[in-house]
């Protein structure tokens, strides 16, 4: 069988796997058949895949597009992946790849609730990272779910082994490192220990201080990222100086990814109604609520923090309107421990 004969081969069988796909989880067609199309072409003119641009794309419509069409995409470019580690070969910029897809899919997954899911998918991430042997894509995986993993599930003790773990594969200035840190924002955010969260923020701020310019000037990126979680925490814990101070800051930063900045009017929210001003918090929260056009769990979660400081007796539209926009089940500061 010559080297034509082969392709033609692995193309079809590429196909296949799409169309089976296609078939058992409903992705769109159009998408899958996207993809397949572009590496065909790309197969066609010899030429290897861009996979970090793959990940920097598919990273930042994470936070400014988390809606069903990215899921499809996203699955198709997992599918084709995972082809081409099979047909071409493994490769630690396949891998590498391969891992950080599958973390994007699974944090997709636990924005729209399905947090069982995620966790495969996570563990998954983790294990192909290992695999890559590459110490930065280790951490970067290994610290973005246990920043998540804190308000799915993972308790404070489960974070904080963590983190160490992460933080021995790695301790120099990187994307992975301001991920481990801010899983340690989120655990003493919800334990409210203000001072040992903002020792953590003041990391993640050293770690995005030392990056170069390509990593810092991206949309969604460790600018971004540092002045949210800063926003969380003051937002939670501070004082309503501090809050508004925090937001202040978070909330120009943040409106080029609309996820995170509806996220951080709902932290800033809760500080409004727990510093008494309710219809101000409630009004403002349920306007990102609304203006955001899609149910994403951290968001949903930030709405349930909210109402669990409204004072009791308080009734108004909003309020009930702004109460179907909240995340059902347990929540972080109720299952801490």
């Amino acid at each position: 069988m010559d080297e034509g004969q082969v392709d033609q081969m692995k193309r079809r069988a590429l196909l296949a796997t799409i169309t089976m796909a296609v078939g058992v989880s409903g992705i769109d067609s159009v998408s899958a058949l996207a993809n397949v199309v572009r590496h065909g072409l790309l197969d066609s003119a010899d030429v290897v895949e861009d996979w970090d641009a793959v990940v920097d794309d598919f990273s930042r419509r994470l936070a400014t597009d988390p809606s069903a069409d990215y899921g499809n995409a996203l699955l198709g470019q997992l599918i084709v992946a995972r082809q081409q580690n099979i047909d071409l070969g493994v490769t630690t910029d396949r891998l590498r790849a391969a891992a950080q897809l599958c973390q994007l899919y699974g944090l997709w997954l636990g924005n729209r609730g399905d947090v069982a899911s995620a966790r495969g998918w996570y563990r998954s991430a983790s294990m192909v990272a290992d695999r890559s042997g590459d110490s930065l894509t280790r951490i970067l995986v290994k610290g973005r779910a246990l920043s998540r993993r804190t308000y799915e599930g993972c308790t404070p003790r489960e974070t904080i082994e963590g983190v160490e773990a992460a933080l021995n594969i790695s301790r120099k200035p990187s994307l992975g490192a301001l991920e481990v840190h801010s899983a340690l924002v989120h655990v003493h955010g919800l334990t409210e220990d203000l001072r040992s969260g903002r020792v953590a923020v003041d990391s993640m701020q050293w770690v995005t201080d030392q990056l170069p310019d390509s990593e810092t000037r991206k949309v969604a990126g460790p600018v971004e990222r540092t002045a949210s979680f800063r926003n969380y925490l003051e937002c939670r814990v501070g004082s309503r100086r501090d809050a508004d101070r925090a937001f202040a800051e978070a909330d120009p930063a943040l409106r080029s990814v609309p996820m995170w900045h509806a996220d951080a009017k709902a932290c800033y929210g809760r500080a409004l109604v727990k510093d008494g001003d309710v219809a101000d918090g409630v009004n403002l929260v349920l306007d990102a609520a609304k203006g955001l056009g899609q149910d994403v769990r951290v968001v949903g979660v930030g709405v349930r923090d909210l109402l669990s400081v409204v004072p009791k007796g308080y009734r108004s539209d909003q309020l009930d309107e702004l109460k179907t926009y909240a995340a059902v089940g347990p929540m972080p500061w109720e299952t801490i421990s």
